[in-house]
């Protein structure tokens, strides 16, 4: 297949792992907390909720980054190396068009708007405080690909095994 294909395909996995990310990120991360003393100004935001909603993203994007990471290395391994630095980049561009997806579908799902709950506190919408989150994805799918090309082996066949005859290390003839 031809690099274009290669890559293009990997973007179409990025998407398609971005929607579960989204979404999951949008039911599982914590909302701020935040009540009003006056008409427009909010206090006791806790930032510990920003990081909490961040690092919810990251782990989930670091999830994804994995499954594209595993996905393009048992590739590399079917390809080899010298022509595979197509599932390299595809990688690459799966797991920003998965963050990219996932952070627009969080947001279309759950935060978009302030939310009054019944005590007199409001909720704030989810957001990236963290730009960096969005790394994490990119950085463990190259985790995984480095690691696999790393510790690769040539698989093991009858003819790559070498006889007995043929080694020097029997020792003399008896």
């Amino acid at each position: 297949m031809r690099p274009a294909g290669v890559i293009s395909r990997y973007i179409v996995l990025g998407a398609a792992l971005g929607v579960p990310v989204g979404l999951l990120w949008a039911w599982w991360a914590p909302r701020v907390l935040v009540r009003s003393v006056a008409d427009a100004d909010f206090v006791d935001a806790y930032p510990q909720g920003f990081a909490i909603t961040d690092l919810t993203l990251g782990a989930l994007l670091l999830a994804a980054g994995v499954v594209i990471g595993v996905l393009a290395a048992r590739r590399l391994v079917r390809t080899g190396f010298v022509g595979g630095w197509a599932h390299v980049v595809g990688a690459m561009a799966a797991a920003v068009v998965c963050a990219a997806t996932g952070r627009v579908i969080g947001w279309w799902v759950a935060g978009r708007e302030v939310a009054t709950l019944s005590d007199g506190t409001f909720a704030l919408p989810i957001t990236v405080g963290a730009d960096g989150v969005l790394l994490l994805g990119v950085f463990s799918a190259l985790l995984v690909v480095v690691l696999a090309a790393a510790f690769a082996r040539d698989r093991v066949t009858p003819e790559s095994v070498p006889s007995e005859h043929s080694s020097g290390l029997s020792g003399p003839p008896a």
